[in-house]
Formats: structure tokens, C-alpha cells, sequence
């Protein structure tokens, strides 16, 4: 029993009403069964018991449809019931009015008024329970749920003929008609309760519906037996069995309101994907029914063979399908686990994986994205892999062709805010794979490691304190030119010396010596085009690089440069000027190995002419 269970059953040893329910059976079946009182006596309460266990059902029916915490579906179901008990109390007590003038073989049985009220009560839960919502959605257990519910309606019907409809035969028409009645009705509720029972949406918790169930199936016996007791004259044990269904009826809901108020869970929906044994239950029963009705009728030794190999063979093609079903319901609690074990890592894994078709169309996302790139997945789909790439990477977007192929790439992706995140993504091709039929694509976000990267290769090339193009970077960029481009275009190099530095630096300390210096690397910057290489080499000494370029644009740029150092500055308070001797070198494409010797040579040329000058190879 688990702990809800024990929480309702406590409440309900304190609930005042349950408490009376459960004095009022065992008073109730003592006056009918010892019994207390004559025929006359008996059936002066049986109505008014009745009328009594009717509003009671009908005011519990009512507050479990006010509770706030009931979904819908249940709050319209029990509604149906409380007004369904509202009728059967009207018509109770019309009858127990009756009952006080008539015979008390008369009294027993209710007349055309009750049996009216009775009928539209039982036609409102009769609805609620049909047009109750099923949990299963896809076809197949949907066509599964019908099959187990006629299987099992037909065993009952089954025993209803059996047992009141075959045995009223020469009780007359009126009593065939009300018993013909009676069997359709509980066919019906059947019905219901099997759609409720097996639908896997149930509106009732577990307690409640094993009393409503045990009450439902009593009142169908004493519909059968009841007519039997009275023209036996067993008028005390006839009202006896038409008393305790509804006892429990009233017991069901009072149940029910219990578990909800204190929070236990509706337990009758069977697992999804779990065989249901109750057809295969009412197989059994419907050929224990058959051996019965048999048992009395004079077959020969040849026929009874025959129904014996009837539940021979029925028996071992059941045991082979709940074999089959048993395999393959571990099988599918298998894939179940598999699958959601799948769903899980995907849902919670911090890399991308996206599938894209032939046309590289966003088929699937995975959750992921909204982590790394602030984008729902479902808003990817149906664009092209391309249009989330930045347009300067769109050259590295190629798919692999072979299905044997790994390609790896990084590239830049937009980001929700704007901004551009690094991704390093492994495709591979999965288009002949029927369960995939596209490109599978993992993508990682890099941006911080890329971002260190880059760090670590500016530093690796570039000058700390200027932030210019360092002596590697500068030899790299100067034989750069000889692999591609016009050959005989000219390059030009330009060789920088400070003219006036090592004095600040030794009077005013290195601190002002590095402002100068950083000074200068961006006067040179503004001198040059975009695309020119500057460059500090060491020290005072800096150097350019003007590719392409021509005489005159070298000579030209070369002035500039010299004109812009030595325009005064403040710096530290100080004001200070210095100067720049300036040597240039030009070259071919083929020919950039000595150009910065010979640029060297150039500027020392105008060092010893009177510094702060230009000179040219």
C-alpha cells in the first residue's frame, strides 16, 4: 500500500459520512438477512434507504465537480453523476410514496414513474462515460481498445442471456420486456466502464473504481437473480441483493473525494504499451459459461471431444499470443528505454546536431541550439545551412559526398544578439541511410578556444607595446608577395630610424620613451594604406612595407612619414619633438630578400647627412 493509499484510509476512519456509510450497511444488512422485521416492515425502508443512499451519492458526486484541482474530463464526469442521483432520488422517493398503500409483492418492484427516473438518470453518466476522452492517439491502440472492448462486452452479454434474458421466456411479455430492458442497459454501462477501465484516462482513482466496479457488476446479478428471489419468495434476500450494489455505489464516490481531497493519484490506467488481460478473461469465462449450459444437455461422447478441443486449442493460441505479446512488450519497453535514454543526452547535450537533406535544408535542430545560439530549433527548420553563416566563411560550407567521409570545419555562425560565435562542425553523409536520409552535422561552440587562439598567434606576430607587426611577421609579409600577383610589379620598403630618441628615453624614463614610441607607430599608421604592412623591428627602428607601389608613391610616403614624427607632442607634461631619417627600397615581386638590407643601408645614408632626412637606393 503506498503512502497516499494509507493517508486516504485514515481519513476516511474520520470522515463523519464514511463512517455513517459503513454503520448504515451493517444495519441495513442485518434488518434484510436476520431478518428484524416482517415482509410489510422490510419493504416500508427498502425506498427510503434507497432515497437515502441516492443523495448521498448525489451531494459526494457534487463536491468532487467542485473541486478546482479536477481536470475537465473528471469534473464532467462526476457532474453527470450528481445529476444523475438527483433523478434517481426523485423517482426512489415517488416510489417509497407508493409502496406505503400497495401490496408488498407490488412494493418490491419499482413502477413505470421510477423506472422512468431510473432511465434518464442512467442515460447521463451513461454519456459522460462514452464521450469520456481515451488516452491512447495513435491508431493502433485505439483499434486495440475497441477489440478489447467488444471481446469483453460480448462475454457479458454472453451471461446476461444466459442468465435473465433465456429464463424469462414464460414470465410474459411485460417481465420479458423489463428484463430485455434491464440486460440492454447494463450492456451498456458495461460499456462505459470498460471504455473508463481501459481508455487509460480514467476519472476515478483506484479505490474508488474497484468499489464502483464490484457495485456495477453486483446490481447486473441482482437484476438476475432479484425477479427469481421474489417469485421464490425469497422477498428479504431480493432486497438484500438490490441494497448492497447500491451501498457500494454510494461508497465509490465518497472514496473518490477522499483520494483527491489528499492527493492520490488515479491507479487503474494500465501502462502504455502493457497487454490488458481482461479479454482473454472474458474468453475464459464465456467457455466456463458453455461447459455449464452444456453440463445439463445430453451430448454425445463425439461432441463433448469437440469442446474440449475447442478450449484445447483456444487455450494454446492465447498462451502462444500473450508469449508473443510478453516478448514484444519487453522488446518495446527496450526501445522506450533507448529511446528516451537517446532523447535525454540529446536534450541535454552542450553540442549541436543538426540534420539538413540533399538541398542542405534544416530537417532537424536539437535543443542545443537555443543554449549556443540563443535560437529556438523549431526556427530553424525549413532554412538552409548557409543562411545562418557568416558570408566570409560561406567557402568551408561543402558536404561530404562519400558516405565513408568526415569533414571538419570552422566557421562562424550568427548568434540571436547579433554577434558571431565560432562553431568547429564534423559533418557526414548519411543520405543512404533510410533512417536519416540527409547530412548529419555536430557542431561545438569554439569561440573562447579560437578567440585564445587568435590571442596567442597576434602576440606570436606583433610588437606588445605598439601593437604593430613584429620582425617575423614582417619577414613573412615580405616574402608573401613572390607567390602570387604580377612578378615584375615593385614593392617597396621602407627602413625608419628615430632620430632623438635614446636622449628622452635616458633624461625622461622608459615609460615616456614607450609613450613615444607608441606615438609613432600610430602617426605611421595614418601614413600608409590599409592594406601596407607596418612593422616595429627592435627598439627604435620601424620599417613599412608598400606593396604594390612605385617610385614616386615610395618617395612620396616616405615625406610623409617624415614630416608626421617630427611634429611636436606632449606627453608626461613634456613637450617634445623628434625626428626620423627615413631610407627607401625598391623591388621587384621576385626580389623583396634584400630589399630591407638595402632600405637599411638608405636610411644610415641619411642618418650620416644630417639625420631627420630621406634617402633613396
Amino acid at each position: 500500500m503506498g503512502t497516499g493509499q494509507r493517508v486516504v484510509r485514515r481519513a476516511a476512519l474520520t470522515d463523519p459520512l464514511f463512517v455513517g456509510l459503513v454503520v448504515f450497511t451493517v444495519l441495513g444488512l442485518v434488518w434484510y438477512l436476520v431478518p428484524l422485521a416482517d415482509l410489510d416492515g422490510m419493504v416500508r425502508l427498502f425506498w427510503p434507504a434507497q432515497v437515502v443512499l441516492d443523495l448521498t451519492i448525489c451531494l459526494t458526486s457534487w463536491q468532487i465537480w467542485r473541486m478546482s484541482g479536477a481536470v475537465p474530463a473528471t469534473r464532467r464526469f462526476w457532474r453527470s453523476m450528481a445529476g444523475a442521483t438527483l433523478l434517481f432520488s426523485i423517482g426512489d422517493s415517488y416510489q417509497a410514496v407508493i409502496a406505503v398503500g400497495a401490496t408488498p409483492e407490488k412494493a418490491i418492484t419499482g413502477g413505470p414513474v421510477q423506472l422512468a427516473f431510473l432511465a434518464a438518470g442512467v442515460a447521463l453518466p451513461l454519456w459522460a462515460m462514452i464521450t469520456h476522452p481515451i488516452a491512447t492517439v495513435r491508431r493502433g491502440e485505439r483499434l486495440r481498445f475497441w477489440l478489447d472492448a467488444v471481446i469483453i462486452l460480448a462475454a457479458v452479454g454472453a451471461f446476461i442471456w444466459v442468465y435473465s434474458v433465456s429464463g424469462a421466456g414464460g414470465a410474459g411479455l411485460p417481465r420479458l420486456m423489463l428484463t430485455v430492458a434491464g440486460a440492454a442497459g447494463m450492456l451498456i454501462c458495461a460499456l462505459g466502464v470498460l471504455k473508463l477501465a481501459l481508455g487509460g484516462n480514467p476519472p476515478f482513482t483506484r479505490g474508488a473504481a474497484a468499489v464502483g466496479i464490484i457495485g456495477v457488476t453486483m446490481t447486473g446479478a441482482g437484476i438476475a437473480v432479484g425477479g427469481t428471489l421474489t417469485e421464490a419468495g425469497h422477498y428479504n434476500l431480493a432486497m438484500a441483493a438490490s441494497f448492497v450494489p447500491c451501498v457500494l455505489m454510494a461508497f465509490a464516490p465518497k472514496i473518490q473525494e477522499l483520494g483527491m481531497r489528499h492527493g492520490a493519484a488515479s491507479g487503474i490506467a494500465r501502462r502504455q504499451g502493457k497487454v490488458s488481460l481482461l479479454p482473454y478473461v472474458a474468453v475464459a469465462a464465456t467457455y466456463a459459461l458453455l461447459v455449464s449450459v452444456l453440463w445439463s444437455a445430453e451430448l454425445s461422447p463425439r461432441a463433448w471431444g469437440i469442446v474440449a478441443g475447442a478450449i484445447v486449442i483456444t487455450t494454446l493460441v492465447v498462451a502462444r499470443q500473450l508469449a508473443a505479446l510478453a516478448e514484444n512488450g519487453a522488446l518495446l519497453h527496450t526501445i522506450a528505454q533507448q529511446e528516451a535514454r537517446f532523447r535525454a543526452l540529446v536534450q541535454h547535450a552542450s553540442d549541436i546536431t543538426i540534420v539538413a537533406d540533399a538541398q542542405t535544408i534544416i530537417t532537424y535542430a536539437s535543443p542545443a541550439v537555443q543554449r549556443v545560439l540563443g535560437i529556438a530549433p523549431e526556427e530553424l527548420t525549413g532554412l538552409t545551412l548557409q543562411a545562418l553563416v557568416h558570408p566570409d566563411d560561406l567557402e568551408p560550407v561543402s558536404l561530404p559526398a562519400d558516405p565513408a567521409a568526415v569533414q571538419t570545419t570552422q566557421l562562424r555562425v550568427r548568434h540571436a544578439d547579433g554577434s558571431w560565435r565560432w562553431l568547429e562542425v564534423t559533418s557526414t553523409n548519411r543520405l543512404h541511410d533510410e533512417n536519416v536520409r540527409g547530412y548529419i552535422c555536430n557542431a561545438r561552440d569554439v569561440t573562447e578556444a579560437r578567440a585564445f587562439q587568435d590571442q596567442l598567434r597576434f602576440d606570436a606576430t606583433h610588437d606588445a607595446l605598439t601593437g604593430l607587426a613584429n620582425r617575423l611577421l614582417f619577414h613573412r609579409k615580405l616574402r608573401g608577395p613572390a607567390a602570387a600577383g604580377d612578378p615584375e610589379a615593385l614593392v617597396g620598403v621602407l627602413a625608419i630610424d628615430l632620430d632623438g630618441f635614446k636622449a628622452i628615453n635616458d633624461t625622461l624614463g622608459h615609460h615616456v620613451g614607450d609613450e613615444v614610441l607608441a606615438m609613432v607607430a600610430e602617426r605611421l599608421r595614418r601614413c600608409v594604406r590599409p592594406y601596407d604592412t607596418v612593422a616595429r623591428l627592435g627598439g627604435d627602428e620601424f620599417a613599412v612595407i608598400l606593396s604594390p607601389t612605385t617610385e614616386e608613391f615610395a618617395d612620396a610616403t616616405a615625406d610623409r612619414i617624415r614630416a608626421a614624427v617630427t611634429q611636436p607632442a606632449v606627453i608626461d607634461g613634456h613637450s617634445l619633438q623628434i625626428g626620423a631619417s627615413v631610407g627607401v627600397a625598391i623591388g621587384t615581386r621576385t626580389s623583396t630578400d634584400g630589399l630591407l638590407r638595402t632600405a637599411d643601408a638608405a636610411m644610415y645614408r641619411a642618418k650620416r647627412g644630417g639625420r631627420d632626412a630621406m634617402a633613396a637606393s
